[in-house]
């Protein structure tokens, strides 16, 4: 008897801690009452919505299951056991579990509702636009719905409906989770920087402490090209949180792009001491110590982060570019090409396989492979530069001066097509002389 009581307290326990949020706490104690108990339906039930705080959603299915297996009447059991089957991406057993619930109770709407979430993971989307549409039939106003719709509706880059759908769940629902983020990634994708800002904005207000958001905002105003205050959000993040690898990987991008070497380096190393999974994390790293002109130290992180992630796309083009440097232009075609045959629209790819070639000799393959960087990117001074050179060497002169040309046309300061074309009628008198000289030797060897 004495056991049963010191259990019962132990979960009331972890019902007040579960109260104050202490979640950890919360879950000793009712895994202390359980393995005194462990027949409590109840008890499962509440130790699954403590590891869904957790975010260990396995061990919550496991839970729930558990629960279930003494109690296959409750329909809000169900209802959790489905959207962490969601979560754990078991889409099908959500489904068909929540499809058995609506036949026994048909009027039961989050029987319909999570299953547009389910259906838009499994990319039906027509089976989720027929849920929500289930759904509304019973339940007009629930913000869940709108919110998976969104989702759907994202999924299928019909921004302007999720926008919409988006801001009919805030109607329902001014505080609900993530959907003036939402809404903001949605503005993003159309090219409208401003509105999206301003749902950004929203959002922090609504949660200050938010560090996504605070970093989504720090990554729109890069793409705003407001650098300084990118890199201020970042370190708002940072100073929330030091330890978030998001964060320190992109402070390092940011100062890579103004030379500060080693201090990208830095955050780089510590982005991979938190998480060396982070995607692209190492050959941020490779690609740093490369700028800095250690060779082999960048070759080092970039084998590692393509053994890692042979399809790593800034490993690929770092290690094409280390090669480069390392005058192994044989091998450095082989990371290029491998590149490009998954990323085919990257001018600068195209532009290095290119300098490759041309250290081959192999001058045809070369310009072939400039012009098709140009068709991706016609106003690319980089490679316009690159192509007068090879046409001045080759003697290619009238294709020589219409790079030159282009090249100005996009960008009249340019310092190197400015001095090529000083140099480009210098070899150009140079040539003519040359041939006049060989011109009158020829004359006078015949008279």
């Amino acid at each position: 008897m004495r056991d049963w009581l010191d259990a019962e307290t132990r979960a009331e326990r972890a019902q007040q801690l579960t109260e104050a949020q202490q979640w950890t706490e919360a879950l000793d104690e009712l895994d202390a009452a359980l393995e005194i108990n462990p027949n409590d339906a109840n008890w499962h039930v509440h130790r699954g919505q403590i590891l869904d705080q957790l975010e260990r959603y396995e061990e919550a299915v496991a839970a729930y299951r558990r629960a279930a297996a003494m109690d296959s009447e409750d329909l809000e059991l169900q209802t959790l056991l489905a959207i962490d089957l969601i979560r754990i991406e078991h889409y099908q057993e959500a489904v068909d579990l929540l499809a058995e619930v609506a036949r026994n109770h048909p009027d039961y709407e989050p029987a319909y509702c999570h299953r547009i979430a389910a259906y838009t993971r499994m990319g039906q989307h027509e089976q989720a636009e027929e849920m929500f549409y289930l759904a509304q039939q019973i339940e007009e106003s629930c913000p869940n719905c709108f919110h998976h719709l969104a989702e759907s509706l994202m999924c299928r880059d019909q921004y302007r409906q999720a926008i919409q759908c988006w801001e009919r769940t805030l109607q329902i629902e001014p505080n609900y989770p993530q959907a003036r983020q939402r809404i903001a990634w949605a503005y993003r994708m159309q090219g409208d920087h401003e509105k999206a800002r301003e749902n950004y904005l929203a959002a922090i207000r609504q949660d200050p402490g938010d560090l996504e958001v605070l970093a989504d905002l720090g990554d729109l105003y890069i793409e705003m090209d407001r650098l300084e205050v990118a890199a201020a959000k970042f370190q708002q993040v940072l100073e929330l949180d030091p330890d978030c690898t998001r964060a320190h990987v992109m402070l390092g991008l940011l100062l890579v792009q103004q030379n500060e070497l080693v201090e990208a380096i830095q955050h780089f190393e510590k982005a991979l001491a938190l998480d060396d999974a982070h995607p692209h994390v190492r050959a941020h790293l490779g690609e740093a110590e490369l700028r800095r002109g250690n060779h082999h130290t960048a070759y080092h992180h970039l084998s590692i982060a393509l053994e890692d992630d042979p399809e790593d796309v800034v490993g690929l083009m770092a290690m094409g570019n280390c090669l480069l440097e390392m005058n192994r232009p044989d091998q450095a075609v082989e990371y290029l090409e491998h590149l490009l045959k998954n990323e085919p629209n990257l001018p600068a790819g195209w532009h290095n396989l290119a300098i490759c070639r041309f250290l081959q000799g192999d001058f045809e393959r070369g310009i072939a492979e400039c012009q098709r960087a140009l068709s991706i990117e016609p106003q690319n001074t980089l490679v316009l530069h690159k192509l007068a050179l090879v046409y001045m060497h080759l003697g290619k002169w009238q294709s020589a001066r219409d790079m030159i040309r282009r090249g100005l046309e996009t960008d009249p300061g340019h310092e190197g097509l400015e001095e090529l074309r000083r140099r480009f009628w210098r070899a150009r008198l140079a040539h003519v002389g040359d041939r006049l000289v060989g011109m009158a030797r020829r004359l006078l060897g015949r008279s």
